[in-house]
């Protein structure tokens, strides 16, 4: 049976023809200009040309514009690819939408169309010369589907979003029972897309983003492996141009690593100038984390962190307001501590996120979550509701009143372990949801101007709670945008923190 091709996919894992998968679906973002349409192309031409059948769903494209975007594929081949547009699908009844469960005639008739395409390549074919049927040698048991959808954003401005995640999830249904491969692509980034993929992260098996800048007046592209299921959390990413056929060039892993130095503390390449620490080469910015790492954990925990041990996501960071008070007992400062922790493990946020960190910090605790940049700020929400409770039945005399201040940041951080082979995280994504939480009073929720913005582009229900209080100057005299995030009697502080008046 043939595989399917995932392009570029060897330099991201650094296997020789490991662009090859039997089975899963694979999740591309990208932002405008990114080219995923093109890498659609370049997967499904190196998939005909290896015997797959493939099937492209694209809801803003005319026959035309397929025909155009394809116009390089052989008669041959092009029989073995089929065209979808699922808001110009014909539906002729609305009994598909009973029997798919998707409440919609277009996705459901798109969806049934999938299901007669794949039927009609593997039954039986019509032997013209006897006039006998005969099972087919070219289609049929031995044929490898592949199934691309380009692109998701664009279906949620034709159709109600959870029709078209019914839709994907029933699909993802057919993809597992056909044992075949998809391709599924989103405009945006892993930040702008968060809610989506929270809702949707279980179907996927790989997620890749290309990442475009710009410098010299010249476009840079690159692929970034975002995550990996069995491969735990994977940070790597290989160069590419696109040609003027629009075939996409990958720079080899051979010509990558001949070229580009690996950097000491990520294992991942660097694309400028390399600074040196004990002849080892690191991008500028990890050169002071390695040197932190190693003085806390020893150098030859630091060299194992590689890949696997770098970490992008939102950080919640909490800790007890008040809990060095000398006027304390010992006691009372474990109560609180204990009745915070139990508290976030209760919290809904925190139990249904189904990868996150936990990092312990005496006083509090700091917590990343790589799946979704909304889950923070939840998780803070549902804190100050469990804690209004909590207080209701404490006196402010006696000290047992517990009050906290809560930091949310986003970021990169590195795993490493201890002495004693538990994980530690540490890195710029950590400090920062510290130093922004370092500001506040209690009852304080701020964040970080980068995630606050991320949030305000991603629904307009923030609008309404998170507020810009301004720049405020940390440590090493560098200058933070910080945001509060309040709501009436209900959750945060909506009073200036002390220190941002001063």
């Amino acid at each position: 049976m043939p595989d399917v091709i995932i392009p570029g996919f060897s330099s991201l894992v650094g296997q020789a023809g490991a662009e090859k998968i039997d089975s899963g679906i694979v999740l591309l973002m990208s932002p405008p200009g990114g080219g995923k349409t093109l890498y659609c192309r370049q997967m499904i031409l190196e998939s005909l040309e290896d015997g797959a059948s493939c099937i492209y769903i694209n809801s803003s494209m005319t026959r035309k514009e397929y025909q155009n975007l394809f116009k390089s594929v052989t008669e041959e081949k092009i029989k073995k690819l089929r065209f979808l547009n699922p808001y110009l699908v014909t539906t002729s009844t609305k009994e598909s939408d009973i029997s798919t469960g998707i409440n919609d005639p277009k996705l459901s008739a798109t969806l049934q169309e999938i299901q007669n395409t794949i039927d009609e390549w593997t039954s039986s074919v019509i032997n013209t010369n006897t006039g006998t049927n005969q099972e087919s040698t070219t289609l049929g048991n031995n044929t490898k589907y592949a199934i691309f959808i380009d692109s998701l954003t664009h279906m949620f401005t034709l159709f109600e979003e959870d029709k078209v995640l019914k839709f994907i999830n029933a699909l993802s249904f057919l993809i597992k029972e056909l044992e075949t491969t998809a391709l599924i692509t989103m405009s945006g980034t892993q930040s702008s897309n968060g809610a989506i993929l929270n809702k949707l992260s279980s179907i996927f098996d790989i997620v890749l983003e290309i990442d475009v800048q710009e410098e010299d007046d010249k476009i840079k592209r690159k692929l970034k492996l975002v995550s990996m299921k069995g491969a735990g959390s994977k940070s790597a990413s290989a160069i590419f141009d696109i040609e003027e056929d629009g075939n996409l060039k990958f720079e080899s892993e051979a010509t990558s690593k001949s070229k580009l130095s690996i950097c000491g503390l990520c294992k991942a390449p660097i694309l400028e100038e390399p600074e040196y620490y004990l002849d080892m080469p690191f991008h500028h910015n990890h050169v002071k984390i390695y040197m932190k790492l190693a003085g806390a954990f020893g150098q030859a925990r630091v060299s194992d962190v590689g890949p696997s041990g770098v970490i992008d996501a939102a950080f919640f960071f909490v800790d007890v307001v008040g809990l060095s008070d000398p006027a304390l007992s010992v006691r009372r400062q474990i109560e609180k501590i204990e009745a915070l922790n139990d508290m976030i493990g209760h919290c809904e946020t925190f139990k249904k996120a189904s990868d996150k960190r936990v990092l312990p910090t005496g006083d509090g605790m700091a917590i990343g979550f790589m799946l979704s940049p909304e889950s923070p700020l939840q998780l803070g929400i549902d804190l100050h509701h469990a804690l209004k409770k909590y207080n209701t039945h404490t006196n402010k005399e006696d000290g047992s009143f517990l009050d906290v201040r809560i930091g949310l940041a986003s970021g990169s951080v590195f795993i490493v372990n201890d002495v004693n082979s538990n994980q530690n995280i540490w890195g710029p994504g950590i400090i920062f949801a510290r130093r922004v939480m370092d500001v506040g009073d209690g009852g304080h929720i701020l964040l970080a101007g980068p995630l606050a913005e991320s949030l305000l582009t991603l629904d307009d229900k923030y609008r309404g709670m998170i507020n810009l209080l301004g720049d405020y100057q940390v440590k090493h005299g560098q200058i933070i945008k910080i945001y509060s995030a309040y709501s009436g009697n209900e959750f945060g502080n909506s009073a200036v923190p002390a220190r941002f008046k001063s």
